[in-house]
């Protein structure tokens, strides 16, 4: 697994109980952490074929501007509930194990 993604689900971790307690800062937390998971997974060559479509559609077309995800992802829950998605598949497949 790339070492960046390694340190996305590193610093997931520490936002764990963002549904219920969050706060303005979390958000920014959860904000900072998407825009650096964008960028990791598109900067992937082969590696993310290894990971479902779904992220690697909706990376690509966050990232183009597609104005359905840039809607979508104007909610901090939506970039939440991605990191989620993305953190708990790398556990789930082993490719990230908790520190």
């Amino acid at each position: 697994m790339n070492p960046c993604l390694i340190r996305i689900c590193e610093r997931f971790e520490t936002i764990a109980d963002f549904l219920a307690h969050r706060s303005p800062e979390q958000d920014e937390v959860v904000s900072t952490l998407f825009i650096d998971f964008l960028e990791c997974f598109a900067s992937l060559q082969s590696e993310k074929l290894e990971y479902p479509k779904e992220f690697q559609k909706d990376v690509k077309y966050y990232l183009q501007g597609e104005p359905v995800m840039m809607k979508q992802f104007e909610d901090v829950e939506f970039k939440y509930l991605m990191l989620s998605d993305f953190y708990d598949f790398c556990r789930l497949t082993k490719r990230y194990k908790q520190i």
